[in-house]
């Protein structure tokens, strides 16, 4: 079942703000408290992360918050990126019935990952009320074995194996992942099973998972302008970019059965469109390469460089002809425009990997609003 995660403190936090294009830091701040009420920056991609003072170790005796966002630096535009932290470790807490000591003289608990690593609680050294342990999950740990080894006051020797899955949860919610992750919270009880007779016959395993809920208040935020100069007034405001709309639909991973509709981009700008730049990315190094040679041979069209000018772009046109596919592109002064990007959907699918839009519009009163939206292509076996 969810649970709701208590707002936690971030002044003291430490932030890192890194460059996407080559993970260099580029500002860092020992306490989130330190951090400028503006921050000036080059215009680029970056991505700020914020987490709990000290080092993020595979096991813990308390939570350990962690969280990233990423933002661009547009020239003469104020960013605001909120880094929401949430709990990176996940938690084991081991209880007992009221009966299980008065059966149990000696006992070994060990809880393993199926990797390499196991928890081992003891009852000389932790008792009967061994405090939360947190721990680092390790990347898809879809279950936990729990063996339990102990011998009754009666010299009766007990072993059980038992396996706890995400999925063996009371209560689901929207999120069918079924591999353990930060906040997910695991609580297992013991209890003697009795006999008829009196002796203690075996032991039952009683886990109860919870799922974290991130807490609102538990995110503190950047807010974050270039340091280019602008022309005329230094003391000139940046455009609205609420004069703008620009509906990007979410990340998708894409396939051949992949409505191209889905990738359709609307804009509107009340006082008219000026322009409509995309900028294109790709963990594909095939991509990347395709990208840099229709610079070569269409007129007007370099994804990689400033960005695709869409407004007015016959080269655009000819392009997506090419392509086998109609575009049609608005003229300046235009209020509404949909850029197809599920036009692009059957040239991705040569080559799987991560594509990245990046797109930059600006109405003709210098309003501005960007938006990136990423296509996931698989491999295919």
């Amino acid at each position: 079942k969810p649970i709701s995660t208590r707002a936690i403190e971030t002044s003291d936090f430490p932030v890192s703000i890194y460059s996407l294009k080559d993970n260099n830091l580029v500002e860092y701040f020992e306490k989130a408290s330190m951090v400028p009420n503006k921050l000036t920056m080059s215009v680029g991609k970056y991505y700020a992360e914020a987490h709990t003072p000290g080092e993020f170790e595979t096991i813990m005796d308390a939570p350990y918050y962690l969280g990233r966002d990423t933002f661009d630096i547009l020239q003469g535009i104020n960013t605001n990126s909120t880094v929401i932290c949430r709990q990176a470790n996940g938690s084991f807490t081991i209880r007992f019935s009221d009966d299980f000591s008065e059966s149990f003289a000696d006992w070994s608990i060990s809880i393993n990952d199926g990797v390499e690593r196991a928890i081992t609680y003891t009852r000389s050294e932790h008792g009967l009320n061994p405090a939360t342990i947190y721990v680092k999950f390790e990347e898809n740990t879809e279950f936990f074995t729990v063996n339990f080894t102990g011998k009754t006051f009666k010299g009766v020797s007990i072993a059980t194996s038992n396996k706890i899955q995400k999925s063996d949860a009371a209560e689901q919610y929207d999120n069918d992942d079924p591999y353990f992750s930060g906040g997910d919270a695991i609580v297992i009880v013991f209890a003697p099973v009795e006999g008829t007779d009196g002796t203690i016959t075996g032991i039952t395993l009683n886990a109860d998972i919870t799922f974290e809920e991130i807490d609102p208040d538990n995110s503190f935020e950047l807010d974050v302008t270039d340091n280019i100069p602008e022309s005329g007034d230094d003391n000139e405001q940046p455009g609205n970019s609420d004069a703008i709309t620009l509906n990007l639909p979410s990340n998708m991973v894409i396939d051949e059965t992949t409505d191209p509709s889905l990738g359709d981009t609307e804009i509107k700008a009340a006082a008219g469109i000026k322009s409509i730049k995309v900028k294109m990315s790709s963990t594909s190094e095939d991509m990347m390469s395709s990208l840099a040679d229709l610079a070569d041979v269409y007129e007007g069209i370099d994804f990689l460089g400033a960005g695709t000018e869409v407004v007015a772009n016959q080269g655009l046109v000819a392009l997506f002809s090419d392509l086998g596919q109609t575009l049609e592109v608005p003229a300046e002064g235009d209020t509404e425009y949909v850029f197809p990007i599920g036009n692009f959907f059957d040239f991705l699918m040569l080559l799987p990997g991560d594509h990245s839009f990046e797109l930059l519009v600006t109405d003709v009163q210098g309003n501005t609003k960007s938006g990136e939206l990423t296509l996931t292509v698989l491999t295919v076996e």
